[in-house]
């Protein structure tokens, strides 16, 4: 049964009358009536009874109004939920996020949820390494992570970021030491490379530059635990600079050189078609271009 048709009938049903009917619907009498009459053949039963003053429904019609409001109705919700879930406006997307965008990223998704309440968002904390792997595996959406981002991803930079020293506050050095084997006498506590191996790479390739080798005397499985044990005073740590926000009772020194320098961004599948994940790129890009503006 054609939707159309029954928009039609309660039209009429509304109007009382076919001109009138025609008239609001922007189609011909003729057109109109062609129209009910096809409605009447395929429910098999007269809708109206047609006279002087207009058109009035039978017995038959007026039974069958409520049945064809109401499928209208449905066709009508069914649509506007289709429209908004082509648009990205409703469904569920699945972030990953990183240790560097924690002063960003929170923000940046809250503006998004305010704008877009019918997406349900999910945010996992993983390292680069593993965001590139559940996104090409259909297991994420979108992530921040290190760039460049491994083939099969779209993305562009959201932030520079950089390598820095953590130390204790009551630490001595209050400067980088022109020595680096002195830091080791303190110890450096290490993030597991399998949990990091990103910032593991960034951290060999600096010291290897320098002719340096750690002394890593504790090894954590996440960062916070590494910021805490630096806090407490257990040893030194390499920590991207951003992280120092969640710092108290430390001091955090940047390093210097090529090597200590990196860039975050966003990334998505290239290949796989997401309404949502699209509206939420093209938000991350309008947020960021307003902040460069501020």
């Amino acid at each position: 049964m054609e939707i159309k048709l029954l928009k039609t009938f309660i039209a009429v049903a509304e109007l009382r009358h076919f001109s009138r009917a025609a008239d609001a619907l922007h189609m011909s009498q003729p057109a109109l009536s062609k129209q009910i009459g096809a409605l009447e053949a395929s429910v098999g039963g007269k809708l109206f009874e047609r006279g002087r003053h207009g058109a009035e429904l039978t017995l038959f019609g007026e039974r069958f109004l409520p049945d064809a409001q109401s499928l209208v109705g449905d066709a009508d919700d069914m649509l506007a939920r289709a429209r908004d879930a082509s648009s990205g406006r409703v469904g569920h997307l699945r972030i990953g996020i990183c240790l560097s965008v924690l002063t960003l990223v929170p923000r940046v998704i809250a503006e998004f949820r305010r704008e877009n309440p019918g997406v349900a968002i999910t945010l996992s904390d993983l390292s680069s390494a593993e965001q590139a792997r559940r996104l090409l595996a259909g297991k994420l959406d979108a992530g921040f992570l290190r760039l460049p981002a491994a083939a099969g991803l779209s993305s562009f930079k959201v932030i520079d970021e950089g390598l820095a020293l953590a130390m204790p506050a009551q630490s001595r050095y209050k400067r980088l030491p022109a020595n680096l084997d002195v830091l080791n006498d303190i110890g450096f506590i290490a993030l597991s490379r399998a949990r990091g191996p990103g910032l593991a790479a960034q951290i060999d390739r600096w010291c290897s530059e320098r002719r340096f080798v750690p002394n890593v005397t504790q090894h954590a499985e996440d960062v916070q635990s590494v910021l805490t044990s630096v806090a407490a005073g257990v040893g030194v740590a390499f920590i991207p600079s951003r992280a120092q926000h969640l710092l108290r009772d430390a001091t955090v020194l940047p390093l210097p050189g090529k090597q200590a320098k990196w860039r975050v961004g966003l990334a998505w599948p290239s290949a796989r078609e997401h309404a949502v994940t699209a509206r939420f790129v093209s938000h991350v890009r309008g947020a960021l271009s307003r902040q460069a503006n501020d």
